[in-house]
């Protein structure tokens, strides 16, 4: 029955070093996980901050291109008037090519 409750003692306490060892292990990988990350964003946001392209827009109304059918946001699209109407254009080419 000692005995018995002996082992019982040492499988908890094995258990909880375990619990530990590994906790610290996996804190230490997640705290290189985290620095690596944090390095890389900071590459990717200088070598953005570099460019001085702007990022196409993502929201507004989109209008097929007249040549091709391409749809762009209006915002950007290039206008031409025909016949009274707006048309729209995605690129220079498209409207060259249709202007042709």
């Amino acid at each position: 029955m000692v005995r018995a409750l002996i082992y019982a003692l040492i499988s908890i306490v094995a258990i909880s070093f375990l619990r530990m060892v590994i906790g610290i292990i996996t804190r230490g990988f997640s705290d290189l996980m985290k620095e690596e990350t944090e390095a890389s964003r900071s590459q990717q946001a200088s070598a953005s901050s570099s460019k001085s392209t702007k990022p196409p827009p993502t929201r507004g109304e989109l209008k097929a291109c007249h040549a091709c059918g391409t749809y762009v946001v209006a915002s950007q699209a290039l206008t031409a008037s025909s016949k009274g109407e707006t048309v729209y254009y995605c690129s220079q080419e498209c409207k060259a090519r249709n202007a042709a």
